[in-house]
């Protein structure tokens, strides 16, 4: 294992060409970079030493992405415009590079300290009055029961403290349809972490409606995936069955994006400091 020099956090995007790409191709993509790059990378201990990079958090398949997190360690210290150029040099297609900064290599891992996420996307087949009015008793619900698959087993769970925020707007720019939907979700490895599509099928059950798989996806990774096989509740409390073929209309999802993740000491308010006043207030 080599010594960590320095620890950078990258700040990036992911584009239509690797918004399909999995997890691990993705980290095999930024290998190949920083070995194209010659970037001095500290790498693991073992017999297969891997490159020390840590992402925040994995995308679904078939999310695109505006500002990721991931943490690179190396092994010998370089600037901001060195290290950009030669990542430059051969980022993987569809990743770009938005920002970066110097933290602390002692710093708690980056995953530990993620709290949210907040997502947008554009609903297909229905109309923005209905989806705004299922939004708001999704948010006044105390509960949301829901189940979701995990290989071949399936976890009953609360999704109501997993979403923070929910707002409908407009429909997407380029194709003027359905209606857009915006939402903030908890992201805490040790109090669970919400999943953009569940809370897509929470709406359509109140809709009376079904989803659409993403083209790709497994039920795992997947944006739109119904997340059910046995009754859930609406947020009225009312048993809704998951359908288990198509029928009747389909809440579809249209381009799907991760707008950023946030980490705690973005979120959390930070004290008031002492009020200094002025002696000239006093007269």
């Amino acid at each position: 294992m080599s010594e960590v020099r320095q620890r950078w956090r990258i700040v990036f995007a992911r584009g239509e060409e690797a918004r399909y790409l999995s997890h691990l191709d993705a980290i095999k993509g930024w290998e190949r970079a920083f070995r194209r790059g010659d970037i001095p990378i500290a790498t693991t201990e073992g017999f297969s030493p891997r490159s020390k990079l840590v992402f925040a958090a994995p995308l679904q398949l078939g999310m695109l992405a505006e500002r990721e997190l991931a943490d690179l360690f190396l092994a010998e210290r370089l600037t901001s415009p060195d290290l950009r150029a030669r990542l430059s040099a051969g980022m993987p297609n569809g990743y770009r590079v938005v920002g970066m900064h110097d933290v602390w290599s002692g710093a708690p891992a980056l995953a530990t300290q993620l709290v949210a996420a907040d997502y947008r996307m554009t609903l297909l087949n229905v109309e923005h009055d209905a989806l705004r009015a299922a939004a708001e008793r999704l948010m006044a619900a105390e509960r949301l029961p829901r189940l979701r698959r995990k290989e071949s087993r399936s976890i009953t769970y609360d999704l109501r403290p997993l979403l923070l925020e929910l707002r409908v707007g407009a429909p997407d720019a380029d194709t003027g349809a359905g209606a857009g939907l915006w939402m903030r979700l908890r992201h805490s490895q040790n109090d669970g972490s919400g999943r953009p599509d569940e809370v897509v099928a929470a709406l359509a059950d109140e809709l009376g409606m079904r989803t659409v798989p993403t083209p790709g996806a497994s039920d795992d990774e997947g944006l739109g995936t119904v997340s059910a096989e046995a009754p859930t509740q609406s947020a009225a409390g009312r048993d809704v069955a998951a359908p288990s073929a198509p029928s009747g209309l389909a809440l579809e999802v249209l381009r799907p994006v991760r707008e950023r993740l946030w980490l705690d000491e973005e979120l959390t308010p930070k004290p008031a400091g002492p009020v200094t006043r002025n002696p000239r207030d006093d007269g």
